[in-house]
């Protein structure tokens, strides 16, 4: 797979973001089951509502720059200066648009803490901005040890802060705080790898390019977050704040394996695949090979934690959340299916082809909010009903698009994924089976045994069956265990 320096900087990036990210999940997850606790449903809902507002400023002033800088072969000074001053004027400009707008989407919510609420979390874009260049610096060199760092320690400092208010009875507030206090954490952390302080004298055409690659890169993030998050808006509008919140919970714990493991397979991937993208077969090769490993590491944990979903959120989130135990079990289909297609858009991306992702989202945004507002009428279940009959058409039209491009079958796909699909299917067959034998047994203990059964029966399968895959997979992670993947 490529040179062999290239393939010490991809094993390094899985190193270095898979430690850093087991450390930061530790702890958040734990900081987020100890708050849920804590604080009300309807509190989670309008820092979900908050959210979309942000995230929606967030990309337009992102622009993609960071991703412009990445995919190119070679860059300048001047073009990364000028890249600096345009994100942050960008950035600045989006924070006083979500001020003033700030009344406005706490009142079509409904919501009027909101108004402040936002123009808190808002103060993030502007410190965001700040990262643009000096991310790009530490990805186009693949230091993935650096950014990984960076990241945990800005993690871990959002997580303190929300636990610490939140035991100290701040109650909403210190779900607004704590993405405040990541992106300064991340922007004082970022910044020394720009070396000095960028020069503000630059030419427009300096950064012309960047900023070209950057609109079609932002004009599909700005799809994508408009299908993706569609589901958020219908919700808050038409169901409520306490809806609302039941089902970002659900919906949180749905795409764990999404958000957190994939994340990093993405991080590394596009970087990696952009130093490919001359040679279709060594892309090709490693792309399956990703999309088998994520899927190999995802599956048992989502699937897993859908089949002992109500012990876990009983034992762990208290009764108050049980009526999101339906919900995030349907939901895991559908992260299924995502997690399978995390690694088609940076594929596409890296080869410059962002028009077909564009075009991918654009779909998705004509389709999934239509489906989201015809569920909505029948109540949290009838969004989840959207998501099932309409993903799967989208999937196949995104699969289509990146095997064309790489020169695959659907086949070869298919055989990537079928190490996971079949040990996740009789781990799940064999959990339902313990369960149904130890019915009258206590929570702990019905949830302990069906994560050692579930465990055994999934990695038994993996043995028996793919042992050629298991003998690949620990070779590699015996390579980052003798520190062969940290010299990249």
């Amino acid at each position: 797979m490529g040179s062999p320096v290239l393939r010490r900087s991809i094993f390094s990036g899985f190193a270095w973001q898979g430690a850093t990210k087991l450390v930061v999940q530790l702890t958040s997850w734990a900081a987020t089951l100890f708050v849920a606790r804590i604080i009300a449903p309807s509190d989670y809902g309008i820092v979900a509502a908050a959210g979309v507002s942000v995230e929606l400023i967030v990309l337009v002033t992102d622009m993609g720059l960071a991703q412009g800088l990445i995919q190119k072969a070679q860059t300048s000074t001047q073009e990364e200066d000028g890249v600096f001053y345009v994100s942050l004027a960008l950035g600045i400009a989006g924070y006083l648009l979500l001020y003033l707008a700030a009344p406005m989407i706490a009142g079509f919510y409904r919501m009027p803490v909101l108004s402040e609420l936002l123009r808190l979390i808002g103060l993030g874009i502007v410190l965001g901005s700040l990262k643009t260049v000096p991310l790009a610096i530490a990805m186009r060199r693949m230091n993935f040890r650096y950014r990984s760092l960076v990241e945990m320690g800005a993690s871990l400092a959002m997580t303190l802060t929300v636990v610490a208010l939140a035991l100290t009875g701040f109650g909403v507030w210190s779900l607004a705080w704590g993405p405040v206090v990541l992106h300064a954490v991340m922007a004082v952390g970022f910044l020394p790898l720009l070396g000095r302080w960028p020069k503000p004298v630059f030419s427009i055409g300096d950064v012309m390019t960047t900023i070209g690659f950057g609109i079609k890169f932002m004009g599909s993030t700005l799809l994508y977050y408009g299908w993706s998050r569609a589901d958020v808006m219908v919700i808050g509008k038409m169901l409520g704040e306490r809806l609302l919140g039941y089902y970002s919970m659900a919906f949180q714990l749905a795409v764990l394996p999404l958000d957190k493991i994939a994340t990093i397979f993405n991080q590394v991937m596009f970087p990696a695949l952009s130093r490919l993208q001359e040679d279709r077969l060594e892309s090709s090769a490693l792309f399956l090979q990703m999309h088998r490993y994520l899927l190999l590491i995802s599956f048992p944990l989502l699937f897993g934690l859908a089949v002992v979903a109500e012990e876990a959120i009983l034992l762990l989130l208290t009764a108050k959340w049980l009526p999101i135990v339906p919900l995030f079990r349907a939901l895991c289909l559908v992260s299924s299916l995502r997690l399978s297609a995390t690694l088609m858009p940076p594929v596409l991306y890296a080869r410059g082809k962002p028009e077909l992702v564009l075009r991918y989202n654009a779909l998705a945004l004509l389709g999934l909010p239509v489906a989201f507002l015809l569920g909505a009428r029948f109540g949290l279940g009838g969004v989840i009903g959207a998501w099932l009959l309409a993903y799967p058409l989208l999937y196949v039209y995104l699969g289509r698009q990146c095997l064309q491009e790489l020169k695959l079958g659907w086949h070869d796909l298919a055989w990537s994924a079928l190490p996971a699909v079949l040990a996740a299917a009789v781990m799940v067959g064999a959990v339902l089976v313990f369960r149904q034998l130890v019915a009258d047994a206590g929570p702990w203990w019905r949830l302990a045994g069906s994560i050692a059964v579930g465990a055994a029966a999934y990695l038994g399968v993996l043995i028996l069956l793919f042992r050629r895959h298991v003998t690949a997979l620990k070779s590699q992670l015996l390579q980052l265990r003798r520190g062969e993947a940290f010299n990249g």
